[in-house]
């Protein structure tokens, strides 16, 4: 990674640019494609936080400091339950307080100490290969309010200023966003095993009048086209999650790709 002009702050530093980036980390926790597109706009203009392992030979802390062509540095990483690692990025430096009491972080075995760099180093860090494991996303803010979970390849995408949905983070779309889903014309027809377990609970279940299923994509919410299985029941009342679990516990080992459909439910006509 290149850099010509950082610098090292302490924990107690701020900086004019943090309401920006905090305000579109905020803006993209819905996982909306627009929304999303607030990274994409501000990853030029503004800066982050990197908590650093280990200390900056040569780099006096408050100083600005020039560099080469080559900024070398080794940051904090977090591991998930798989072990795969994250780089971490803060929009505050205040907000590293949860893991240094839960990890106890240091810096060179003394107090941490943060590198100030620009939003796109810290996407960058992202697709790198660190301490022999390839980087697999980038946190920022974690275990805060101001959270957002990035994995490799979302990072990826918006560094190369394509604004995608956030998987992770889509669950309701705002009001009027259905009217975008689009039925997918041509789309292959649903293997017939589905169609068979489909119908299968439709016979089971009592207050499941009919199924419906079609090929459906909404550029809010989806990167791909997927099925969504519409569930026509007799009771506005009935206990939509146990139903949609039931039905898809039969109904997903025979999901095409990309391996996942929608649930929708609907009042059976009169």
């Amino acid at each position: 990674m290149s850099d010509d002009h950082d610098h090292v702050h302490d924990e107690n530093c701020e900086h004019e640019e943090l309401d920006a980036l905090t305000e579109a980390i905020l803006v993209a926790q819905s996982g909306l494609r627009s929304d999303v597109q607030a990274l994409v706009d501000v990853i030029d203009e503004v800066h982050v936080y990197i908590p650093l392992a280990e200390d900056m030979p040569g780099v006096v802390e408050g100083e600005d400091v020039q560099f080469g062509e080559e900024l070398t540095f080794r940051p904090h990483m977090l591991l998930d339950s798989d072990h795969r690692a994250y780089a971490v990025a803060y929009t505050d430096p205040e907000l590293v307080e949860p893991l240094v009491e839960a990890l106890g972080w240091q810096t060179s075995g003394g107090p941490l100490k943060f590198i100030h760099l620009p939003l796109r180093i810290a996407f960058e860090l992202a697709q790198e290969h660190v301490d022999g494991r390839d980087v697999e996303g980038l946190a920022f803010n974690p275990s805060t309010d101001f959270e957002l979970v990035l994995r490799r390849d979302e990072a990826a995408a918006i560094a190369g200023g394509q604004a995608l949905p956030l998987v992770g983070y889509v669950e309701d779309l705002p009001e009027g966003a259905d009217e975008e889903t689009q039925v997918v014309e041509g789309a292959e027809p649903p293997p017939a095993e589905l169609l068979a377990a489909l119908e299968q609970a439709r016979v089971r279940i009592r207050d499941l009048v009919s199924v419906g299923v079609a090929t459906t994509f909404n550029p809010e919410r989806d990167r791909e086209p997927h099925l969504t299985i519409t569930l026509y029941t007799a009771k506005p009342d009935i206990d939509r999650a146990a139903l949609a679990e039931d039905v898809m516990e039969k109904a997903s080992p025979f999901l095409p790709a990309p391996g996942y459909a929608d649930i929708v439910f609907r009042d059976a006509p009169n």
